[in-house]
């Protein structure tokens, strides 16, 4: 069906307006509110303002209330939760609050989003079961995958332009695969999204803050549960089953996943809090042996679209169970390869 121009003009707006909000807080002396100082543990040299997820959010929500006002209203809860992560994040960009302080807010919020908007991940349709969960079990459930998947958004964001192509692939892959959403506003999203990526690519200019990766972090794990809610009326064009939805889910989100799983276990392991800032993290560790992040993201996404096709054309040959054998496989792979690119890169030192 062919996009009108009436439906690309708001995507068009949302663009133009993060991108030039972009520009303004990065050129202007608003960038030294938000400055990220280099050194030290984290893994740029200079100082880049942490500032473009108030563009984001100011082009997502420009954008909507232009042309969607009775869509936000409809959904004025899951935006008041959205805009509370987001005010936290902008809180934390200004002046670090600390983890714990920071945990507690982060789940008095998401716990808003889950019983008040009623955000909630219910039932899972495996290939022999259907899985309905109690309502205590589905809040409790919901909540912890909701912060997860938010906090996973946040620890991925250390490499220029990798969290905001994972967003976008997310996004569109949960579109490309028909989930239950207003499309419209996630076209504004995606827009709002790469305008703000043209900027954050390498060498970034600009860095997305707390504000920006928790805002998505909680808008793409309420999508992440809407997608794998979606009911027997959702169209699968693209799926054979209807139980796929939880591969491609997962598939589309396995590298925030897989990463915070993986650092969150070297941690444990060396006996350190799980939110204590280091370079653990998959991009840090390929950013120290010498790639560029341009690299890391073609390769995040490579390893994406794989797992994504695997859950298309495989799970209706092998089933999900087998599929996620391979799939965790893959994932163990990739962390060996990562071992032993740090030690031949400690050897050649």
């Amino acid at each position: 069906m062919p996009y009108s121009l009436a439906n690309l003009l708001p995507p068009f707006i949302a663009l133009l307006l993060t991108y030039g909000l972009c520009m303004l807080l990065y050129k202007t002396r608003l960038a030294d509110l938000f400055s990220d100082a280099g050194g030290g543990k984290k893994l740029h040299k200079k100082a880049v303002p942490a500032s473009g997820g108030i563009a984001i959010i100011l082009g997502i929500f420009g954008a909507s209330a232009l042309f969607y006002p009775k869509f936000l209203v409809t959904e004025k809860w899951l935006f008041l939760g959205l805009t509370g992560i987001f005010i936290l994040g902008l809180i934390d960009d200004l002046k670090s609050l600390g983890w714990l302080p920071k945990l507690i807010a982060q789940l008095v919020l998401i716990g808003f989003v889950v019983v008040v908007a009623d955000v909630r991940l219910e039932t899972v349709l495996f290939e022999d079961r259907f899985l309905l969960m109690p309502y205590a079990l589905s809040v409790i459930l919901s909540i912890a995958i909701l912060t997860f998947g938010t906090n996973a958004f946040n620890f991925i964001d250390g490499s220029d332009g990798l969290a905001a192509l994972v967003a976008l692939t997310a996004i569109l892959g949960m579109l490309f695969f028909q989930i239950p959403f207003f499309n419209p506003f996630l076209f504004v999203v995606v827009a709002a999204v790469f305008g703000f990526r043209m900027l954050n690519k390498e060498p970034a200019k600009i860095f997305m803050g707390d504000s920006g990766s928790l805002f998505l972090g909680l808008l793409c794990s309420v999508l992440l549960i809407k997608f794998i809610e979606a009911d027997l009326s959702t169209t699968n064009y693209w799926l054979e089953t209807y139980s796929q939805r939880l591969p491609v889910a997962i598939a589309l989100f396995w590298f925030p996943v897989f990463d915070t799983l993986r650092v969150f276990s070297l941690r444990l392991r060396a006996g350190k809090s799980l939110f204590e800032r280091d370079k653990l993290h998959s991009y840090s560790l390929l950013l120290r042996v010498g790639y560029r992040p341009a690299f890391i993201a073609l390769v995040v996404f490579l390893a994406t679209l794989i797992q994504v096709l695997g859950a298309v054309y495989l799970v209706p040959l092998t089933g999900i169970y087998l599929y996620f054998v391979l799939q965790a496989m893959l994932w163990f792979g990739f962390h060996f390869y990562l071992r032993l690119l740090v030690k031949q890169f400690k050897e050649e030192k």
